[in-house]
């Protein structure tokens, strides 16, 4: 059994800060704003905090509250598709969450199984979205919802090109309606095209034009997705830490942090872990993990000492796993 002298569920404490942070600046009822700077994405960030569960129950009411008074700023289609990856274990717990969402508000979001009780309040407001961090709502309220709108925000978010396929996989609308609404953008100006070694790139041709209109955008404009994979698939292994044995531990760190370099490249984060052969592998991990969420709870996006990079690695993208409160 391993054993540690630090404070138990580190980073799960991390993890419900950065969850916090995030859905106080949509306009939950909380005690402090922290991520005033970061650019919030609500689909990731709603689908994180269903996986939650009874693990943070005011977190998962609020959001609740909030889900079914501002609902028509959040992507049904997009949530759909971001949920067809999903483990079985995320489904279970988004059914009841997203079914007591729609049996409060009227609207019908996919996915949907049996609710549970809750009474709803008015305690989330949302007046205004010229905040920074709401631009993404902002984006959404000037242009609908949908692909186009997304397809905007993923060059917003500084991509400077990128084919349609790179495009779909960001903003979660499926390749085809990502294809027709590149090219309409295209045809109107938006979006300019470039051919490069038989392949059609776009990108942004009015960005100061674009960017002047939207208004101030948050400076932290992360891949919410690939951030809540990261602090998910660490706090599991935080819960691991508590059973496994040394030697299992160190093979599940180095298995993790693998796992981890295709998430860790999408969110333009440079440092890993130093992974050592036949050193035990999970101080290491939990170390950078420690460092890196503790920076995201705080509403930061580098820690201050960061630890040594590793070769990095690209590898598939892996989907959000339910947390377990029994465990």
């Amino acid at each position: 059994m391993v054993t540690s002298n630090r404070p138990p569920a580190v980073l799960a404490k991390h993890q419900s800060d950065i969850l916090w942070g995030a859905w106080v600046e949509l306009g939950v009822s909380g005690w402090q704003r922290t991520h005033a700077s970061w650019a919030v994405d609500p689909e990731p960030l709603i689908i994180a905090t269903a996986c939650l569960g009874d693990a943070d129950p005011r977190l998962r009411d609020e959001a609740l509250d909030w889900c079914i008074h501002y609902g028509r700023y959040v992507s049904k289609v997009r949530l759909r598709n971001l949920l067809r990856d999903q483990p079985d274990d995320v489904r279970r717990a988004w059914g009841p969450f997203a079914a007591t969402v729609s049996t409060h508000s009227g609207t019908r979001w996919p996915l949907t199984t049996e609710g549970f009780p809750y009474k709803t309040t008015d305690r989330a407001s949302l007046d205004s979205l010229m905040a920074p961090s709401l631009v993404w709502l902002r984006l959404r309220a000037m242009f609908g919802l949908g692909a186009r709108t997304e397809i905007l925000r993923y060059f917003l978010s500084d991509h400077r090109r990128a084919t349609v396929a790179a495009i779909a996989e960001q903003v979660g609308y499926a390749k085809r309606n990502v294809a027709e609404e590149c090219d309409s953008l295209e045809k109107a100006g938006v979006l300019k095209v470039q051919h490069v070694a038989n392949r059609f790139y776009y990108l942004l041709d009015r960005r100061v034009e674009l960017r002047d209109w939207v208004g101030e955008i948050a400076p932290v404009r992360p891949d919410w997705t690939s951030l809540l994979h990261v602090t998910f698939a660490l706090v599991a292994l935080e819960e691991s830490a508590k059973s496994l044995s040394q030697d299992a531990l160190s093979i599940e760190a180095h298995r993790v942090a693998r796992r981890l370099d295709h998430e860790l490249d999408a969110l333009d984060i440079e440092e890993r872990p130093r992974l050592v052969d036949r050193d035990n592998h999970w101080p290491a991990v939990r170390d950078f993990a420690e460092q890196q969420m503790a920076a995201w709870a705080a509403g930061e996006w580098e820690p201050t000492n960061a630890p040594v990079e590793i070769k990095r690695r690209r590898v598939a993208r892996r989907p959000l796993t339910a947390v377990d409160p029994s465990r």
